[in-house]
């Protein structure tokens, strides 16, 4: 959207809620400010207008400020909204127990590769940086390989063009031939694998998901050390 379209004060509360969001013990003013490179005075009145509308709440004994309940409200909405199917999920929780390790559901909607449910695992190690809502970096973690392999040409590039492949780790692969490659491969294999690109010393392997009409729904991963996964 052109800049022309947003309204500023509101894009700077949405920032200074993902910011919140990822520090869930509580921040400062100041800090908001200091990160996000609003002037502290415009902090300040921007942080008056979450807390007052709901949003956000001051814990005055700290003297800090966190997320509410009410952002509770929107996430089970948009849950509500985007339920994954019952059996997909009994799936993904019986993958999850016996293998002790975190399985994801994502579903290409809207030309988007979605995460729509995690079922977590009882090991130690975690995927954090995934999370329900997640869209991002669709190339080189599991899911997101393997829905991409099952799209038409079309909606391929599309996404391409919209989503330039970026590197999150030395094992990224991320060039276009890269990436052509991965996607053949994984066609005929059945199966998708994410060795370190997302995150180093995790490793996951995704499958498919169609429809009724044969088309790609989304995909089940699971997730696991690389010394698991070997």
């Amino acid at each position: 959207m052109a800049e022309s379209w947003t309204i500023k004060s509101l894009s700077r509360g949405l920032q200074l809620l993902d910011l919140m969001a990822e520090q869930p013990t509580g921040v400062t003013i100041k800090w908001l400010s200091a990160v996000s490179k609003i002037p502290l005075s415009t902090c300040y009145h921007l942080m008056n207008t979450l807390v007052d509308s709901g949003y956000v709440q001051r814990d005055r004994t700290r003297q800090v400020y966190t997320l509410s309940y009410k952002i509770s409200y929107l996430h089970n909405q948009v849950q509500m909204s985007h339920m994954v199917p019952d059996e997909l999920r009994m799936v993904a929780q019986k993958v999850s127990q016996e293998l002790r390790e975190t399985s994801y559901v994502a579903k290409w909607e809207s030309n988007e590769v979605i995460i729509q449910y995690i079922a977590e695992g009882d090991q130690a190690i975690k995927v954090r940086s995934l999370y329900v809502g997640y869209q991002e970096h669709a190339f080189v973690h599991a899911l997101g390989k393997v829905i991409l392999a099952h799209i038409s040409p079309k909606d391929f590039h599309a996404y391409y063009i919209h989503h330039p492949p970026q590197r999150r780790t030395p094992y990224s692969r991320i060039q276009w031939d890269e990436i052509q490659h991965e996607r053949l491969v994984t066609r005929e294999r059945g199966y998708s694998l994410d060795e370190e690109e997302w995150e180093e010393g995790i490793c996951c392997i995704g499958v498919p998901l169609f429809n009724y009409t044969s088309c790609v729904w989304g995909a089940l991963a699971v997730s696991g050390q690389v010394l698991i996964c070997v």
